[in-house]
């Protein structure tokens, strides 16, 4: 009698929903689930080991402690983003209020243009300087004389 081979046809590989979206993660229930399937569909003349079973909920305390680490941590991102985008406009604002009274020369598209601060007006949060009448931005300063 003549064997033939077997080939499989089949070519999906176990890991192609993680290669197809690599941005997927397992989260803590994924890993659940997988548990509970392991558990469910044991020998039951061979049962999962003491030691098995501690390593596995060892793995999933980790788990947890580094999903909740993530959380914190993306918290205290956006917390520092936001202390810093309103420590770089209190700056702004010293600098330009020290340049009232100054003589500067402000790049502008026609040229440029000097004059003293007489004031600075405040255009949705970003301090302006005033000079001879007109608003220009702390950023087109060029050169501060006394």
């Amino acid at each position: 009698m003549a064997v033939t081979g077997v080939t499989n046809t089949n070519t999906t590989n176990v890991f192609t929903d993680q290669i197809n979206n690599p941005s997927s993660e397992m989260g803590k229930l994924d890993f659940l689930e997988m548990l509970i399937t392991k558990l469910k569909y044991q020998d039951p003349t061979n049962p999962v080991k003491d030691e098995s079973f501690v390593a596995d909920m060892a793995q999933f305390s980790s788990l947890e402690q580094m999903t909740n680490l993530n959380s914190t941590f993306e918290k205290s991102i956006s917390s520092l983003n936001t202390n810093i985008i309103s420590l770089m406009l209190m700056q702004n604002t010293s600098q330009a209020a020290a340049l009232i009274g100054k003589n500067v020369v402000v790049n502008t598209e026609a040229g440029q243009v000097s004059g003293n601060v007489s004031s600075i007006k405040f255009v949705d949060g970003q301090p302006m300087l005033v000079v001879n009448g007109v608003q220009y931005k702390l950023s087109d300063v060029s050169e501060i004389t006394a």
